[in-house]
């Protein structure tokens, strides 16, 4: 008696499930292995740069702030007399016992972009269309104070650790870079890219308020640097001024003000007090704005 091969009826070779469904339940488990190794690798970097000496932590900052600079478009000013001025205005800002074994490094760049950055090893850039915009030195000193709140809790090198082991996992996974490689320090050094979780944002502002209200003995005029460009934001929502270009790493909103306001009432700070003046020429290059001077 012959072997009789059953007939195929249908193709057994075939998923029952619709391939979108798989495609979905394999994109999900990627996404979710992702998510899962950025929230490890985000932990290692939050527990190895504390770690860091002061001296690893300057060293580092001194290597990668030649990078700032271009990224926002300009170049480092030198031997200009607005960069004392600034150094010591943050002299007297800082928290006591912060930055005692880090000195701060105050780097004025000339750029047509408003900007406020720390990086690493005390390194803070300000930039002069900042300068230009700034109409009191209590709005000056918060937004300074906000960025050394950022250096006191060293979160421009945390961000910078989870960018870089973000770029090596994608270079790892080959996911789209070809030929010798990306430049590793030049991404990571994209201000764009630093952006800073709302709870340490949260922490640089209370540090910022704080610092402002001990040195002014109080908090007025503080937030109202920001407070313009919320308004110039919401008039000009597809970024028509370069000013909004101070929001896409530091986007101090309408909540957060109010959540300044409520650790003032909280902690007593008063919130009223006389404006204190930038000094004049602030804007100009060593406080000279007299472009044609009369023949004396």
């Amino acid at each position: 008696m012959g072997f009789k091969p059953k007939a195929i009826t249908e193709e057994v070779n075939v998923s029952k499930v619709n391939p979108l469904i798989d495609f979905a339940y394999l994109l999900g488990v990627i996404i979710s292995l992702t998510l899962v190794i950025y929230f490890i690798l985000g932990l290692a970097v939050d527990w190895v740069v504390p770690q860091l000496s002061p001296q690893q932590d300057i060293r580092i900052g001194e290597l990668l702030a030649p990078a700032v600079a271009p990224q926002l478009g300009g170049e480092l000013i030198q031997d200009d007399t607005r960069q004392a001025y600034l150094s010591e205005l943050l002299e007297g800002l800082h928290h006591p016992g912060d930055f005692a074994d880090i000195p701060l490094t105050l780097n004025l760049v000339d750029t047509e972009l408003v900007n406020a950055a720390a990086l690493a090893g005390g390194q803070l850039f300000v930039t002069t269309a900042f300068l230009e915009q700034v109409e009191s030195e209590n709005e000056l000193a918060f937004v300074l104070s906000h960025e050394l709140g950022h250096l006191s809790a060293r979160d421009g090198l945390k961000s910078l650790g989870r960018g870089i082991f973000v770029l090596l996992g994608s270079m790892v996974l080959n996911l789209g870079h070809q030929g010798t490689g990306p430049d590793v320090i030049g991404y990571a050094l994209n201000l764009n890219s630093l952006n800073y979780s709302r709870a340490q944002e949260y922490r640089a502002d209370e540090y910022g308020l704080e610092s402002v209200v001990h040195h002014y003995g109080h908090g007025d005029n503080s937030l109202d640097f920001f407070r313009r460009l919320a308004q110039r934001k919401e008039a000009f929502p597809d970024g028509l001024i370069r000013a909004s270009e101070y929001f896409q790493t530091h986007p101090l909103t309408e909540k957060r003000i109010e959540h300044l306001q409520a650790i003032a009432a909280e902690q007593g700070w008063p919130m009223t007090g006389e404006i204190t003046p930038v000094p004049s020429g602030l804007a100009c290059a060593n406080f000279d704005c007299d472009e044609n001077p009369s023949d004396s």
